[in-house]
């Protein structure tokens, strides 16, 4: 496995550890969002850079920067709920999980949230929306 993979396998069992959305934690995204099973937490690799720290044939030692992205979709609980509220109390319970193993058991040098982007849909029934949650994951790899 890549390590990429080891890094969204042991961000997600942080998170679903943390139970901010229960066990309806899903990495990639090819997931259908659905919002009947709101809480729900998505998380995918953007972008990754790469920089090589030592020049040879073989065994390379490179120097990698994974952005991480933790999306956090829910809906409004309730007419009198401030949906706001529900980010704010979401998003500290990720920042907690995730930061307090910043090596992600081992498969990296340190996990940095980067951003967090709020966004409201105000639809006329329930307002729903998304906090996004970007993570640096540094690590170093040899090839």
């Amino acid at each position: 496995m890549s390590t990429r993979t080891d890094v969204r396998t042991n961000a997600a069992a942080v998170i679903v550890t943390s139970a901010v959305a229960g066990s309806r934690v899903y990495q990639g995204r090819a997931n259908t969002l659905d919002g009947s099973v709101f809480p729900v937490v998505y998380l995918y690799a953007v972008r990754e850079q790469v920089e090589t720290q030592t020049l040879r044939p073989t065994n390379r030692e490179q120097y990698r920067r994974l952005e991480l992205i933790v999306d956090y979709y829910d809906v409004q609980s309730s007419p009198t709920t401030v949906i706001d509220n529900q980010f704010d109390t979401a998003s500290a319970t990720i920042e907690t999980a995730m930061l307090a193993d910043p090596t992600l058991s081992g498969v990296c040098g340190d996990c940095l949230l980067t951003n967090i982007e709020y966004v409201i849909d105000p639809d006329e029934d329930k307002r729903w929306g998304c906090a996004r949650h970007t993570f640096q994951i540094i690590y170093v790899t040899r090839n």
